[in-house]
Protein backbone atom coordinates (compact mmCIF):
# COMPACT_ATOMS: atom_id res chain seq x y z
CA UNK A 1 0.00 0.00 0.00
CA UNK A 2 1.49 3.35 -1.02
CA UNK A 3 1.26 6.48 1.11
CA UNK A 4 -1.52 7.96 -1.02
CA UNK A 5 -3.75 5.02 -0.21
CA UNK A 6 -2.79 5.35 3.44
CA UNK A 7 -3.99 8.97 3.43
CA UNK A 8 -7.27 7.94 1.82
CA UNK A 9 -7.65 5.31 4.51
CA UNK A 10 -7.24 7.93 7.22
CA UNK A 11 -9.94 10.10 5.62
CA UNK A 12 -12.33 7.16 5.71
CA UNK A 13 -11.70 6.20 9.33
CA UNK A 14 -14.51 8.40 10.64
CA UNK A 15 -17.02 6.56 8.46
CA UNK A 16 -15.61 3.10 9.15
CA UNK A 17 -15.10 3.21 12.89
CA UNK A 18 -18.73 2.50 13.91
CA UNK A 19 -18.36 -0.89 12.20
CA UNK A 20 -15.21 -1.90 14.05
CA UNK A 21 -14.90 -4.16 17.08
CA UNK A 22 -18.62 -4.85 17.00
CA UNK A 23 -19.65 -1.30 17.99
CA UNK A 24 -23.38 -1.10 18.36
CA UNK A 25 -23.84 -4.47 20.01
CA UNK A 26 -26.08 -5.17 22.97
CA UNK A 27 -25.73 -2.98 26.01
CA UNK A 28 -23.56 -4.38 28.80
CA UNK A 29 -24.92 -2.79 31.94
CA UNK A 30 -24.47 -5.93 34.02
CA UNK A 31 -21.23 -5.44 36.00
CA UNK A 32 -20.41 -9.12 35.52
CA UNK A 33 -17.70 -9.78 32.98
CA UNK A 34 -18.44 -11.03 29.48
CA UNK A 35 -15.56 -13.31 28.49
CA UNK A 36 -15.66 -14.21 24.80
CA UNK A 37 -13.96 -17.18 23.14
CA UNK A 38 -11.60 -16.23 20.30
CA UNK A 39 -12.60 -16.80 16.67
CA UNK A 40 -11.06 -19.77 14.92
CA UNK A 41 -10.35 -17.70 11.82
CA UNK A 42 -8.16 -14.62 11.95
CA UNK A 43 -8.22 -11.53 9.78
CA UNK A 44 -6.28 -11.90 6.53
CA UNK A 45 -5.74 -9.03 4.13
CA UNK A 46 -4.41 -9.15 0.58
CA UNK A 47 -2.20 -6.49 -0.91
CA UNK A 48 0.32 -5.72 -3.63
CA UNK A 49 4.04 -6.18 -3.33
CA UNK A 50 5.69 -6.10 0.09
CA UNK A 51 7.78 -2.98 0.64
CA UNK A 52 8.82 -0.71 3.50
CA UNK A 53 5.66 1.32 2.94
CA UNK A 54 3.08 1.70 5.72
CA UNK A 55 1.65 -1.57 7.00
CA UNK A 56 -1.94 -2.04 5.90
CA UNK A 57 -4.56 -1.78 8.63
CA UNK A 58 -7.49 -4.13 7.98
CA UNK A 59 -10.70 -2.31 8.82
CA UNK A 60 -11.71 -4.88 11.43
CA UNK A 61 -8.54 -4.23 13.45
CA UNK A 62 -9.13 -0.54 14.09
CA UNK A 63 -10.34 0.63 17.48
CA UNK A 64 -13.68 2.40 17.70
CA UNK A 65 -12.96 6.08 18.29
CA UNK A 66 -16.59 7.11 18.02
CA UNK A 67 -18.19 5.10 20.83
CA UNK A 68 -18.67 8.32 22.77
CA UNK A 69 -21.12 9.83 20.31
CA UNK A 70 -24.08 7.82 21.55
CA UNK A 71 -22.84 6.97 25.03
CA UNK A 72 -25.31 7.79 27.81
CA UNK A 73 -24.39 8.88 31.32
CA UNK A 74 -22.54 6.27 33.42
CA UNK A 75 -24.75 3.64 35.01
CA UNK A 76 -23.09 4.06 38.40
CA UNK A 77 -22.33 6.95 40.72
CA UNK A 78 -19.12 8.90 39.99
CA UNK A 79 -15.98 7.76 41.81
CA UNK A 80 -12.62 9.31 42.56
CA UNK A 81 -10.35 8.61 39.62
CA UNK A 82 -13.04 8.62 36.92
CA UNK A 83 -11.45 9.97 33.75
CA UNK A 84 -14.08 9.84 31.03
CA UNK A 85 -17.78 10.38 30.47
CA UNK A 86 -17.38 8.78 27.04
CA UNK A 87 -17.04 5.20 28.27
CA UNK A 88 -18.95 2.92 25.85
CA UNK A 89 -22.15 1.28 27.00
CA UNK A 90 -21.93 -1.27 24.18
CA UNK A 91 -19.84 -4.41 23.70
CA UNK A 92 -16.64 -3.26 21.99
CA UNK A 93 -15.48 -6.83 21.48
CA UNK A 94 -18.35 -8.34 19.51
CA UNK A 95 -16.06 -8.96 16.51
CA UNK A 96 -12.80 -9.44 18.43
CA UNK A 97 -10.67 -12.54 18.95
CA UNK A 98 -10.34 -11.83 22.69
CA UNK A 99 -12.73 -9.71 24.69
CA UNK A 100 -13.24 -8.52 28.25
CA UNK A 101 -16.30 -6.37 28.89
CA UNK A 102 -17.46 -4.75 32.13
CA UNK A 103 -18.77 -1.39 33.27
CA UNK A 104 -15.23 -0.40 34.31
CA UNK A 105 -13.01 -1.91 31.63
CA UNK A 106 -13.51 -2.87 27.99
CA UNK A 107 -10.75 -4.67 26.09
CA UNK A 108 -11.13 -5.99 22.56
CA UNK A 109 -8.17 -7.69 20.86
CA UNK A 110 -7.95 -8.54 17.19
CA UNK A 111 -5.29 -10.76 15.67
CA UNK A 112 -4.25 -9.50 12.24
CA UNK A 113 -2.47 -11.72 9.72
CA UNK A 114 -1.25 -10.23 6.42
CA UNK A 115 0.08 -13.30 4.69
CA UNK A 116 1.67 -11.74 1.60
CA UNK A 117 3.64 -9.29 3.76
CA UNK A 118 4.61 -11.80 6.42
CA UNK A 119 3.00 -9.75 9.19
CA UNK A 120 1.22 -10.98 12.30
CA UNK A 121 0.22 -8.52 14.99
CA UNK A 122 -2.38 -7.99 17.71
CA UNK A 123 -4.37 -4.77 18.16
CA UNK A 124 -5.91 -4.20 21.60
CA UNK A 125 -8.58 -1.51 21.88
CA UNK A 126 -8.71 -0.47 25.56
CA UNK A 127 -11.31 1.63 27.38
CA UNK A 128 -11.02 2.39 31.11
CA UNK A 129 -13.61 4.37 33.02
CA UNK A 130 -11.36 5.02 36.02
CA UNK A 131 -7.60 5.61 36.14
CA UNK A 132 -7.33 2.96 38.87
CA UNK A 133 -7.87 0.34 36.16
CA UNK A 134 -4.53 1.34 34.58
CA UNK A 135 -1.50 0.48 36.68
CA UNK A 136 2.18 -0.41 36.30
CA UNK A 137 4.30 -2.76 38.36
CA UNK A 138 7.88 -3.96 38.64
CA UNK A 139 9.12 -7.51 38.41
CA UNK A 140 8.63 -9.22 41.79
CA UNK A 141 6.62 -6.18 42.91
CA UNK A 142 9.58 -3.95 43.71
CA UNK A 143 11.91 -1.64 41.79
CA UNK A 144 15.31 -2.96 40.73
CA UNK A 145 14.70 -6.59 41.65
CA UNK A 146 15.59 -8.04 38.28
CA UNK A 147 13.32 -9.73 35.73
CA UNK A 148 10.24 -11.92 36.04
CA UNK A 149 8.44 -14.38 33.80
CA UNK A 150 5.53 -12.45 32.20
CA UNK A 151 2.88 -15.03 33.08
CA UNK A 152 4.13 -15.30 36.65
CA UNK A 153 4.10 -11.51 36.74
CA UNK A 154 0.50 -11.36 35.48
CA UNK A 155 -0.71 -14.09 37.80
CA UNK A 156 0.79 -12.39 40.85
CA UNK A 157 -0.95 -9.12 39.98
CA UNK A 158 -4.23 -10.64 38.66
CA UNK A 159 -3.73 -8.87 35.34
CA UNK A 160 -6.58 -9.00 32.82
CA UNK A 161 -4.48 -7.40 30.08
CA UNK A 162 -0.78 -6.58 30.10
CA UNK A 163 2.16 -5.68 27.85
CA UNK A 164 5.89 -5.42 28.45
CA UNK A 165 6.99 -1.92 29.42
CA UNK A 166 10.57 -0.65 29.60
CA UNK A 167 14.03 -1.34 31.04
CA UNK A 168 13.46 1.18 33.87
CA UNK A 169 16.15 3.44 32.47
CA UNK A 170 15.93 7.21 32.79
CA UNK A 171 12.55 8.36 34.11
CA UNK A 172 10.46 5.84 36.09
CA UNK A 173 7.11 6.79 37.65
CA UNK A 174 4.68 4.03 38.57
CA UNK A 175 1.26 4.71 40.09
CA UNK A 176 2.21 8.27 41.04
CA UNK A 177 5.51 7.38 42.70
CA UNK A 178 8.76 8.54 41.12
CA UNK A 179 11.35 5.82 41.59
CA UNK A 180 14.00 7.17 39.28
CA UNK A 181 14.67 10.58 37.75
CA UNK A 182 15.61 11.46 34.20
CA UNK A 183 19.18 10.58 33.32
CA UNK A 184 21.07 12.71 30.82
CA UNK A 185 23.35 9.80 29.88
CA UNK A 186 20.80 7.60 28.19
CA UNK A 187 21.32 5.10 25.40
CA UNK A 188 19.42 5.37 22.13
CA UNK A 189 16.42 3.22 22.94
CA UNK A 190 15.33 5.63 25.69
CA UNK A 191 14.85 8.48 23.22
CA UNK A 192 11.20 8.99 24.17
CA UNK A 193 9.28 9.75 27.36
CA UNK A 194 5.61 8.83 27.70
CA UNK A 195 3.64 10.53 30.47
CA UNK A 196 0.22 9.25 31.57
CA UNK A 197 -1.63 11.71 33.80
CA UNK A 198 -4.22 11.20 36.51
CA UNK A 199 -7.00 12.46 34.23
CA UNK A 200 -6.14 9.85 31.59
CA UNK A 201 -4.43 12.29 29.23
CA UNK A 202 -1.19 11.08 27.62
CA UNK A 203 1.63 12.91 25.91
CA UNK A 204 5.06 12.01 24.59
CA UNK A 205 8.30 13.95 24.89
CA UNK A 206 10.73 13.40 22.04
CA UNK A 207 14.32 13.61 23.24
CA UNK A 208 15.51 13.27 19.65
CA UNK A 209 13.99 16.72 19.11
CA UNK A 210 15.80 18.03 22.22
CA UNK A 211 12.52 18.29 24.13
CA UNK A 212 12.92 18.45 27.89
CA UNK A 213 11.02 17.08 30.84
CA UNK A 214 10.32 18.96 34.07
CA UNK A 215 8.89 16.88 36.89
CA UNK A 216 7.68 19.93 38.81
CA UNK A 217 5.96 21.40 35.76
CA UNK A 218 4.31 18.18 34.63
CA UNK A 219 3.04 17.41 38.13
CA UNK A 220 0.90 20.54 37.82
CA UNK A 221 -0.70 19.37 34.59
CA UNK A 222 -3.82 17.19 34.25
CA UNK A 223 -4.04 16.35 37.94
CA UNK A 224 -0.44 15.17 38.16
CA UNK A 225 1.54 12.27 36.74
CA UNK A 226 0.16 8.77 37.08
CA UNK A 227 2.85 6.91 35.14
CA UNK A 228 5.93 7.88 33.15
CA UNK A 229 8.40 5.68 31.37
CA UNK A 230 11.31 6.22 29.07
CA UNK A 231 12.00 4.16 25.99
CA UNK A 232 11.36 4.98 22.34
CA UNK A 233 11.46 6.05 19.71
CA UNK A 234 8.40 8.29 19.68
CA UNK A 235 6.27 7.08 16.76
CA UNK A 236 3.40 9.59 16.74
CA UNK A 237 3.33 13.02 18.38
CA UNK A 238 0.36 15.38 18.15
CA UNK A 239 -1.03 13.15 15.43
CA UNK A 240 2.07 13.46 13.26
CA UNK A 241 4.95 11.09 12.52
CA UNK A 242 8.31 12.59 13.53
CA UNK A 243 11.27 12.53 11.16
CA UNK A 244 14.29 10.31 11.63
CA UNK A 245 12.54 6.95 12.10
CA UNK A 246 14.32 3.91 10.68
CA UNK A 247 12.93 2.25 7.57
CA UNK A 248 14.69 -1.09 8.02
CA UNK A 249 15.55 -3.40 10.91
CA UNK A 250 12.32 -5.30 11.45
CA UNK A 251 11.84 -6.74 14.92
CA UNK A 252 9.09 -7.96 17.25
CA UNK A 253 7.52 -4.86 18.83
CA UNK A 254 5.32 -3.60 21.63
CA UNK A 255 3.62 -0.25 21.03
CA UNK A 256 1.36 1.83 23.24
CA UNK A 257 -0.83 4.59 21.84
CA UNK A 258 -3.30 7.20 23.05
CA UNK A 259 -6.55 8.28 21.42
CA UNK A 260 -8.32 10.24 24.18
CA UNK A 261 -8.57 10.12 28.00
CA UNK A 262 -9.62 6.61 28.93
CA UNK A 263 -9.12 5.24 25.40
CA UNK A 264 -5.84 3.57 24.47
CA UNK A 265 -4.37 1.17 21.91
CA UNK A 266 -1.71 -1.48 22.50
CA UNK A 267 -0.09 -3.45 19.69
CA UNK A 268 2.10 -6.55 19.84
CA UNK A 269 4.01 -7.31 16.63
CA UNK A 270 5.38 -10.82 16.25
CA UNK A 271 8.70 -11.17 14.47
CA UNK A 272 11.86 -13.05 13.55
CA UNK A 273 10.05 -15.86 11.74
CA UNK A 274 8.80 -16.40 8.19
CA UNK A 275 5.12 -15.73 8.84
CA UNK A 276 5.89 -12.79 11.13
CA UNK A 277 8.92 -10.76 10.07
CA UNK A 278 8.36 -7.86 12.47
CA UNK A 279 8.03 -4.15 11.72
CA UNK A 280 10.35 -1.24 11.17
CA UNK A 281 10.02 1.99 13.15
CA UNK A 282 8.41 3.68 10.14
CA UNK A 283 5.89 0.88 9.66
CA UNK A 284 4.94 1.03 13.33
CA UNK A 285 4.39 4.78 13.12
CA UNK A 286 2.09 4.55 10.10
CA UNK A 287 0.15 1.73 11.75
CA UNK A 288 -0.47 3.69 14.95
CA UNK A 289 -1.36 6.84 13.04
CA UNK A 290 -3.85 4.89 10.92
CA UNK A 291 -5.34 3.43 14.11
CA UNK A 292 -6.19 6.98 15.16
CA UNK A 293 -3.56 7.54 17.84
CA UNK A 294 -2.72 11.12 18.80
CA UNK A 295 0.57 9.89 20.26
CA UNK A 296 2.34 6.55 20.38
CA UNK A 297 5.69 5.17 21.50
CA UNK A 298 7.70 2.01 20.97
CA UNK A 299 8.22 0.02 24.18
CA UNK A 300 10.34 -3.00 25.11
CA UNK A 301 10.26 -5.34 22.11
CA UNK A 302 12.49 -7.99 20.61
CA UNK A 303 12.43 -11.16 22.67
CA UNK A 304 10.61 -9.21 25.40
CA UNK A 305 7.60 -8.38 23.19
CA UNK A 306 4.70 -9.99 25.02
CA UNK A 307 0.96 -9.38 25.23
CA UNK A 308 -1.08 -11.13 27.91
CA UNK A 309 -4.83 -11.62 28.26
CA UNK A 310 -6.41 -13.11 31.38
CA UNK A 311 -2.94 -13.99 32.63
CA UNK A 312 -1.91 -15.91 29.47
CA UNK A 313 0.45 -14.97 26.65
CA UNK A 314 -1.56 -14.60 23.43
CA UNK A 315 1.10 -13.51 20.94
CA UNK A 316 4.11 -15.59 19.86
CA UNK A 317 7.28 -14.16 21.41
CA UNK A 318 10.54 -14.74 19.58
CA UNK A 319 13.47 -16.68 20.95
CA UNK A 320 13.79 -20.13 22.52
CA UNK A 321 11.47 -21.85 24.96
CA UNK A 322 13.99 -22.22 27.78
CA UNK A 323 11.73 -23.39 30.59
CA UNK A 324 9.65 -25.89 28.62
CA UNK A 325 6.31 -24.11 29.04
CA UNK A 326 5.76 -23.87 25.29
CA UNK A 327 6.35 -20.11 25.24
CA UNK A 328 9.52 -18.43 24.04
CA UNK A 329 10.51 -14.90 24.96
CA UNK A 330 12.33 -13.74 28.06
CA UNK A 331 11.60 -12.34 31.49
CA UNK A 332 10.69 -8.67 31.73
CA UNK A 333 11.39 -5.76 34.08
CA UNK A 334 8.03 -4.01 34.26
CA UNK A 335 4.52 -4.22 32.83
CA UNK A 336 1.64 -1.95 31.81
CA UNK A 337 -1.40 -3.55 33.42
CA UNK A 338 -5.17 -3.27 33.16
CA UNK A 339 -7.57 -4.86 35.61
CA UNK A 340 -10.53 -4.15 37.90
CA UNK A 341 -8.36 -2.42 40.49
CA UNK A 342 -9.94 -0.75 43.49
CA UNK A 343 -8.83 2.60 44.94
CA UNK A 344 -6.03 0.82 46.81
CA UNK A 345 -4.66 -0.77 43.65
CA UNK A 346 -5.86 -4.25 44.58
CA UNK A 347 -7.19 -6.46 41.77
CA UNK A 348 -9.50 -9.41 42.45
CA UNK A 349 -8.37 -12.93 41.62
CA UNK A 350 -9.09 -13.69 37.97
CA UNK A 351 -11.23 -16.66 38.95
CA UNK A 352 -13.78 -14.19 40.34
CA UNK A 353 -14.04 -12.06 37.20
CA UNK A 354 -13.91 -14.48 34.27
CA UNK A 355 -16.43 -16.84 32.74
CA UNK A 356 -16.48 -20.54 33.47
CA UNK A 357 -14.47 -21.51 30.40
CA UNK A 358 -10.91 -20.25 29.87
CA UNK A 359 -9.28 -19.91 26.46
CA UNK A 360 -7.30 -23.02 25.62
CA UNK A 361 -9.21 -25.38 27.90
Amino acid sequence: MDRKKGVCLMLCIGMLLPLLFGCGGESAHDPATVYQEPDTEHVTAQSGESTAQPVKVPETSKPDNTAAAATPAPVREPRDGDITDRFPDTDTGADADYSYQSDELRIAIKKVVIEDEGQTYYVADIWVRNINSFRMDFAHGKFDTGHENPESFAARDNVIFGISGSFNKGLVIHNGVKTKGEDSKLIDFTSGIMVIYNDGFVKVINRNKKEKFSYEKEMKQHGGIRHALQFGPVLVQDGEIPSGLKKNERHPRIIFGYIEPGHYVAVAVDGRRKQAIGMTETEMAYLMQDLGCVCAMNLDGGTSAVMLFMGKTINTPSGTDKDGDGIAGRNIVDMLQFAEYDENGVAPDLSTVRADRIFGE
